[in-house]
């Protein structure tokens, strides 16, 4: 692990001590130092032969073998024979006795012969062979004894005793866990009780579907069963330990299960440095988001006003900054961590590198040109705009993306880069400062007075809602053609949201007002031959004309 800040300070406040002590140090003038010899530590000494073994306490060792038998085979006996006496509570009072023979001396119980001490045993451990019989012979009374007084009723005793409690503490604990396992099922069950979840959860269509439910009620029978083998793990190794017979065996396991848990826990008292310097970090990252949202939310709403900075930047810019601020914090918590010096997250991260380099470029150029269209004003959320060929509300500003929602309900995604090298057209903004101009083109015979023309045009746009009457609409005359005069009517509306419903009800004004007034549109073109032909008008009570009174168009 890479040590952190405090650990920098601890070791050069140690390395500071440690040269002030050797200047500090009192040395006669002229005088030869004389250097310390360093003293070498003992060699421990290697401890030879089997260990004899009864109830997890070694007596003696065995360092010889006896015919075709190893020393660690005759050590397995013997801890066999001393093990079933001690443990065996009906045995009754044992009385261990030394019987000297012509080539061994035996130590005995009754007529059990439990190990036999030879001359080969009492030259390895430098002894006579009498008088280290009888220091065995006393080691296997004082075992037998000690486990004679574990097996008694007493013991037994507390061993059941701490077996109930370790079962019952056991099945408390289980049941606990299935009740309130089943409580948190049911309560984020839909059809038991929603109410109590957040509504954006409560009305989602996961959570309805009985998804959400099913995925939580499988990871909490997961935990459950997680848990249940945790508790048994635990105490299995306490109940062995409760009885002689089986203590060796839970120390086994015991230690099984602990090696694990100490190298974690070892682990986490390292890594715990480190979690306090992140703890932080996302603590301070939290704060600073909190105060750039809040101080933006009231540039936004007008509260704080900053230079040269219009308010509706604010929710764009806080975000933006947001974002960069849980970056660098992304960054600075990584690099502190030693896993970020591994091989593998090295590679990693170049991996990553390298495909934003070559895959990067036009999201970059998108989001540059996302930032760009911000804070140049092209166009805000919920105004009309045309983009290209596009005409529709802004329903989407994104760091990638814009989007806008025609008026034929169709939304369409435009890359900002795109929106940025094309012309946006805002009808809204035209529509608050001056009002926004609709314009149309007809076209009349000559024979109709440009004044009647002009009349029944600025008569139709009148009669059209939301139709500004002041300014007061207004006709141009955009040209001579060969067979009709074009005529273009411009009014002014505030309402570019109605532009369709706007130019639609415009052109139904007009048909009825020229229709009114007998003013045939010459739209396709018409031949006006003075020779009685009927005109070219929308009624539904006139008789249809002769034949030498079709009239001749040409397109």
């Amino acid at each position: 692990m890479r040590p952190s800040s405090a650990h920098h300070h601890f070791y050069a406040l140690t390395l500071l001590a440690l040269l002030l002590c050797y200047l500090a140090w009192p040395v006669t003038a002229g005088a030869q130092q004389e250097t310390p010899t360093a003293t070498p530590q003992a060699t421990p000494v290697a401890i030879e032969g089997a260990p004899v073994i009864v109830n997890g306490q070694e007596l003696f060792r065995l360092q010889t073998r006896v015919g075709s038998i190893t020393a660690t085979e005759r050590a397995a006996l013997v801890s066999d024979h001393i093990g079933r006496l001690a443990n065996n509570p009906f045995s009754g009072d044992l009385v261990v006795a030394v019987v000297d023979t012509e080539s061994a001396t035996d130590i005995v119980i009754g007529e059990e012969v439990l190990v036999s001490v030879s001359n080969a045993d009492a030259a390895a451990e430098g002894r006579d062979r009498q008088e280290l019989a009888q220091e065995w012979a006393t080691i296997i009374q004082a075992a037998i004894a000690e486990g004679q007084a574990g097996v008694g009723l007493q013991a037994l005793s507390a061993g059941l005793g701490i077996t109930l409690a370790v079962l019952l503490a056991l099945l408390v604990l289980l049941w606990l866990i299935n009740r309130v396992g089943n409580w948190l099922v049911d309560k984020l069950d839909p059809a038991t009780d929603s109410g109590r979840l957040p509504p954006a959860l409560a009305n989602s269509e996961i959570y309805q579907s009985g998804q959400f439910s099913r995925t939580v009620r499988l990871l909490l029978r997961l935990f459950k069963i997680a848990l249940a083998v945790f508790l048994l793990t635990v105490a299995i190794p306490v109940v062995l330990r409760a009885f002689p017979q089986t203590r060796d065996i839970g120390n086994r396991v015991r230690e099984v299960l602990l090696a694990p848990l100490a190298k974690l826990w070892d682990g986490v008292v390292a890594f715990l440095p480190d979690l306090t310097f992140l703890l932080v970090l996302a603590a301070i990252t939290w704060l600073v988001a909190r105060l750039v949202q809040l101080l933006f939310r009231e540039v936004e709403r007008g509260v704080v006003r900053l230079p040269s900075f219009e308010p509706e930047w604010a929710g764009f810019t806080g975000r933006m900054i947001v974002i960069l601020v849980i970056i660098i914090a992304v960054i600075i918590g990584f690099t502190s961590l030693p896993i970020s010096q591994l091989p593998v997250f090295q590679g990693i991260s170049a991996f990553i590198a390298l495909l934003l380099t070559l895959a990067s470029s036009s999201a970059i150029a998108n989001i540059i040109a996302g930032i760009i269209l911000t804070y140049t004003g092209a166009f805000k959320l919920g105004e009309i705009v045309r983009i290209q060929d596009t005409i529709g509300e802004v329903v989407g500003k994104y760091l990638l993306t814009t989007r806008v929602r025609t008026f034929k309900n169709e939304v369409v995604s435009f890359p900002n880069s795109l929106v940025l090298s094309t012309s946006v057209t805002n009808y809204s903004r035209l529509a608050r400062e001056s009002g926004l101009t609709l314009y149309t083109t007809v076209t009349i015979g000559y024979d109709v007075p440009w004044q009647q023309v002009q009349e029944l045009l600025i008569g139709a746009a009148l009669d059209t809602a939301d139709i500004l009457k002041e300014p007061s609409p207004f006709v141009l005359q955009k040209g001579l053609n060969d067979f009709n005069v074009s005529y273009e009517l411009n009014a002014l509306t505030r309402k570019p949201e109605l532009l369709p419903a706007l130019y639609s009800a415009l052109h139904r004004h007009i048909q009825e007002r020229f229709a009114a007034a007998g003013v045939e549109i010459m739209s396709p073109n018409f031949l006006a031959v003075r020779d009685g032909n009927a005109p070219a008008l929308p009624t539904t009570d006139r008789r249809p004309p002769t034949a030498d009174q079709q009239p001749t168009t040409n397109d």
